[in-house]
């Protein structure tokens, strides 16, 4: 078996170039992709790259493969470029079969048993398949923090500050109501109302799509805040459902001041 696994390591370690040109040509074009040549370019330097650390793996435990690093879009290109994962990981997949195939035909398996060469295949198959994991994770990974950016700027969206005269600034809330825009009030828009110095903060329901208990809760619990820091909610866009659900949460609305749109408000406040 110690055989097998040196000569098929050297081969790779010797044979890397061509063995890589001719591999990935093959599975652009069993797989039928439209590649720039950047891109080609760019799967040739990972590949030949990933084909180095699979012989060095052939000579390793499977924990000391583990210890390899076998992600394959290490610096991101294919995920920054807008490459689909799926393309990735069959390139990576499809290569690894050609290789299989390619290992075959140039007879390095002769004088080996059925078991040493499934031995053999298992072994490749581990490493190849702990870089599809790895990079897997890691595009995973980079998608999650585009995400996060994104609900990020959604949630500055959905409830900007906009200041109409001294001291008094409109926060119309806008879409879908969750703990985590609960959250980001409480904790950004907030200190920045107090750091510019608004005495009077019109908070405007008209733009929420949902209204439920929850959401009653958060929003009332946030209107007490700014009581406390000496900043008077002002409440417009009170639709049925919203003073339902405040009633129905043992809020006095009769205690606040509301009104029906920012227009009315405005022109009631005009002096």
């Amino acid at each position: 078996m110690e055989n097998i696994l040196h000569g098929i390591a050297a081969f790779l370690r010797e044979e890397k170039n061509s063995v890589t040109e001719n591999l990935l040509q093959q599975a652009i074009e069993q797989l039928k992709l439209e590649l720039t040549e950047e891109q080609q370019a760019q799967h040739y330097d990972l590949l030949e790259t990933l084909l180095d650390k699979v012989s060095k793996g052939l000579l390793l435990t499977r924990q000391e493969a583990q210890e390899l690093d076998l992600d394959y879009d290490v610096d991101k290109y294919f995920y920054h470029s807008g490459t689909l994962l799926q393309n990735t990981v069959e390139i990576i997949s499809t290569f690894r079969l050609l290789l299989h195939r390619e290992l075959l035909e140039r007879g390095l398996f002769k004088a080996s048993s059925a078991s040493q060469i499934s031995w053999l295949y298992h072994h490749i198959i581990y490493i190849f398949d702990d870089a599809i994991r790895k990079t897997t994770a890691n595009f995973n990974l980079e998608n999650q923090k585009r995400l996060d950016a994104n609900e990020q700027e959604i949630m500055e969206l959905a409830a900007p500050i906009v200041p109409i005269k001294r001291g008094v600034a409109v926060m119309p809330l806008i879409g879908e109501f969750t703990d985590s825009r609960a959250i980001y009030l409480s904790t950004e828009v907030i200190p920045r109302v107090v750091d510019l110095n608004i005495e009077q903060l019109v908070i405007d329901f008209s733009g929420i799509h949902n209204f439920d208990t929850n959401v009653a809760q958060q929003i009332f619990r946030i209107r007490d805040v700014l009581q406390l820091l000496g900043i008077q909610p002002v409440l417009t866009g009170i639709r049925p459902v919203i003073a339902q659900t405040a009633v129905s949460l043992g809020i006095n609305m009769n205690e606040m001041r509301t009104y029906g749109t920012v227009k009315e408000f405005l022109e009631i406040n005009a002096h």
